[in-house]
């Protein structure tokens, strides 16, 4: 049975390439950049995209280093360097060179690659949300977290309808636009705020527990909102609407009521032998396959499915957190640099501010930074934490790094917003990210009962393994 598993779908995926390889290649040149065609011959193109990846992570690296040199998110030179590798830069300068590098052909796998990492991080977002830490911080929480999105969200979709309306692609009903602007504005950044948190010491202290619970309830929140979009985009009337929506609804219970105890049986079977640890990792990947492969045939993306995968995965188990190590690697080293560098690829930043403009730019700024102190301050103000605390939050909650990346590129790819308008919210993810770090330390508390340590649950006690919250 185990033989029949592994060795019927290579067969499958022999199959597959070889036959790819003679429908890719035809007798006239495909043009270049289209999905599954091809302009040279597979081999051929094998080797540049070897040669890009390496060229890819070399740079993201470097300029990943660079960043936490300066004490900022790694995630922040990454996505630089995407750009740097793109139109802006080294296609202005060297055009020639950008091209010999990056040809549509390795684009194409290019981004296949990607999208995978994408997958993968999304696992790695869900697994890691902080379910200990939502039930210490239960009220506080869940009002600041959910004002914190609802506030923004509002001032997005008011963003969307009148002075961003100019900017809605064809085709694109106002309300699926609207809702997702406010989605964008709302989105905070989960990992990339507890690696903050940890660098600068306070992850561990309230208001560090406060912070992440606070991002992890607006994380979800957020998600639900965008799956609601993906389902609007997707559907051709509001039956199919109402059906997709169903079905998610249906899938997720699924997984949280019957996944997640077998999956919880699978880890207190091979925990027990660690021998049989590799049972339940393939477990896990076949899950993710499984899952993001069923939210897409459901019609709300693959990354949902990742999502509910990582939130299933039991936390405590062993097998389970030496999966996650393991599958950080390659997800962190290889697959997100490319998606980055795929981003940049087909990103100009000049074409973007003369087509958005520098207003545009800066009125999604203004939005985004305003409207998450807005939301955050004044409840957390109104629950009874200090003004220090209540500005620390607020730029906590303007983190918004590799998730909002991941929204931005879906809304793309759907063609809920234009290649202007993504531009625009790229810069504005960039600063908001960059800021953070540099604003905390001036706004929290450096005294009092928020800044004392405080002993967490087992669960939530463990260090993330996976390589997101260092992105």
């Amino acid at each position: 049975m185990i033989y029949f598993l592994f060795v019927v779908p290579a067969a499958a995926i022999a199959l597959f390439l070889v036959q790819a390889r003679t429908s890719w290649v035809g007798d006239e040149p495909a043009q270049a950049g289209m999905a599954g065609q091809l302009v040279a011959p597979l081999h051929d193109v094998l080797g540049l995209v070897l040669v890009a990846c390496a060229i890819v992570v070399v740079a993201t690296q470097l300029a990943g280093a660079l960043a936490a040199r300066f004490q900022q998110p790694r995630v922040v030179g990454e996505i630089t360097a995407g750009l740097l590798l793109g139109p802006t830069v080294l296609g202005l300068l060297a055009p020639s060179v950008s091209e010999l590098l990056f040809p549509g052909d390795v684009r194409f796998f290019l981004t296949t690659i990607g999208q995978l990492g994408v997958i993968f991080f999304m696992f790695e977002v869900g697994r890691e949300l902080p379910f200990s830490l939502l039930k210490k911080n239960t009220s506080a929480a869940v009002i600041v977290g959910h004002a914190g999105i609802a506030i923004p969200f509002v001032l997005g979709v008011c963003l969307a309808v009148w002075p961003l309306a100019d900017l809605r692609p064809e085709g694109v009903g106002s309300g699926p636009f609207a809702i997702f602007i406010g989605v964008a504005l709302s989105v905070t950044a989960f990992p990339v705020l507890a690696k903050i948190l940890h660098d600068r010491k306070i992850k561990d202290t309230r208001i560090g527990a406060l912070g992440m619970a606070t991002a992890g309830i607006d994380d979800v929140t957020a998600w639900c909102l965008l799956a609601l979009v993906v389902a609007g985009v997707n559907g051709d009337s509001l039956g199919s609407v109402l059906g997709i929506v169903l079905l998610s609804v249906t899938y997720a219970a699924m997984m949280w009521w019957v996944v997640r105890p077998l999956l919880a049986r699978l880890a207190a079977y091979t925990d027990a032998d660690p021998s049989r640890s590799p049972i339940l990792m393939i477990a896990i990947l076949m899950l993710i396959m499984l899952s993001s492969g069923a939210t897409a045939m459901i019609g709300i993306e693959a990354i949902f499915g990742a999502f509910l995968a990582g939130i299933v995965t039991p936390r405590s188990s062993r097998g389970a957190t030496e999966f996650a190590f393991r599958l950080s690697g390659p997800t962190h080293w290889l697959m997100l640099p490319v998606f980055f560098a795929g981003i940049g690829l087909s990103t100009d930043l000049w074409d973007a501010a003369s087509g958005a403009g520098g207003l545009v730019m800066g009125l999604v700024l203004l939005v985004a930074v305003g409207g998450k102190f807005l939301g955050v301050v004044l409840p957390a103000l109104a629950v009874g934490t200090g003004a220090r605390t209540a500005l620390a939050l607020g730029s906590m909650m303007n983190c918004r790094g590799l998730t909002e990346i991941v929204v931005l590129n879906l809304g793309l790819s759907l063609g809920v917003i234009s290649a202007d308008l993504f531009a625009a919210f790229l810069i504005m993810t960039l600063l908001t990210t960059a800021v953070t770090g540099p604003l905390l330390e001036l706004l929290r508390p450096r005294s009092g009962p928020d800044v004392v340590m405080w002993q967490m649950e087992p669960e939530a006690v463990q260090e993330p393994v996976s390589s997101s919250t260092r992105s």
